[in-house]
């Protein structure tokens, strides 16, 4: 079927108008193509590829390979996978922030084990987790609190600015319970974020945990995400039928 001059120039015509759309939402907002990027972070999204939490999805591979850990948290640490492993082998698994009904935090929420949704305005960018309905906030128009200041949450407190089309954001004081994949943390850790869209359905977040007490070396790690259509469930954990001993292990409930 030929294209009549007509018809060409209607879709001219759309084209443009669209672009004019797309050009005064921006400008509304006080900006260009930055703005039409930082607007496309909104939404659903998931981790990517699908296979990214490696063999087991209840035991996900670290994000950033093996962490430099000081002692005596490196002991620690070695000394808890061994038990969980054993734990787990023995068919008895030791209780988790999960089976405590206890918030992902920070940074594990954005590892997305469940669904994440980016919701923002020019004072706030607010991520909903679906898993037990938590809320995080990075303020785009606050300082900081001072440490005195600072009270520690599962998902801290983040601070967060536009550099071009990159969120940049600093989080602080995450409750020790928070732990990324059971890896321990000291009260000082910070996390900066770096996210941006790779595309219109990827979403990129390049993560560096700083964490003197704790660490040899700063933790570097990306977070890859996918745009879903998927709509955020209400989680609620009242359900919940798993009982835990004295020694920390966890069965199912005998009613």
């Amino acid at each position: 079927m030929t294209m009549t001059r007509r018809s060409r120039a209607g879709l001219l015509a759309l084209f443009i108008a669209a672009a004019a759309a797309v050009t005064f939402i921006a400008s509304e907002r006080g900006g260009g193509p930055a703005e039409a990027q930082k607007l496309g972070i909104s939404g659903t999204w998931e981790r990517t590829p699908d296979d990214w939490f490696g063999e087991d999805p209840d035991n996900p591979v670290l994000p950033g390979g093996k962490i430099d850990l000081k002692e005596p948290f490196l002991s620690e640490y070695e000394t808890l996978k061994k038990k969980q492993a054993e734990a787990n082998e023995a068919g008895t698994p030791l209780a988790t922030t999960s089976s405590k009904c206890l918030p992902e935090g920070m940074p594990t929420l954005m590892a997305a084990l469940f669904p994440i949704e980016i919701i923002h305005n020019n004072r706030q960018v607010v991520v909903l987790g679906e898993y037990l309905q938590q809320v995080r906030r990075i303020l785009l128009t606050e300082p900081m609190p001072s440490k005195d200041k600072l009270e520690a949450t599962f998902q801290g407190q983040s601070r967060g600015r536009w550099e071009g089309d990159t969120l940049v954001v600093e989080t602080q004081g995450i409750r020790p319970e928070a732990r990324l994949y059971d890896v321990p943390h000291g009260k000082d850790m910070k996390i900066t974020e770096r996210i941006r869209l790779k595309d219109p359905d990827h979403l990129e977040n390049q993560i560096v945990i700083e964490d003197p007490e704790v660490l040899n070396a700063p933790y570097r790690f990306t977070f890859e995400y996918k745009r879903s259509d998927y709509r955020i469930q209400e989680y609620v954990c009242e359900n919940n039928q798993i009982v835990i001993d004295s020694e920390g292990k966890t069965a199912l409930r005998r009613n």
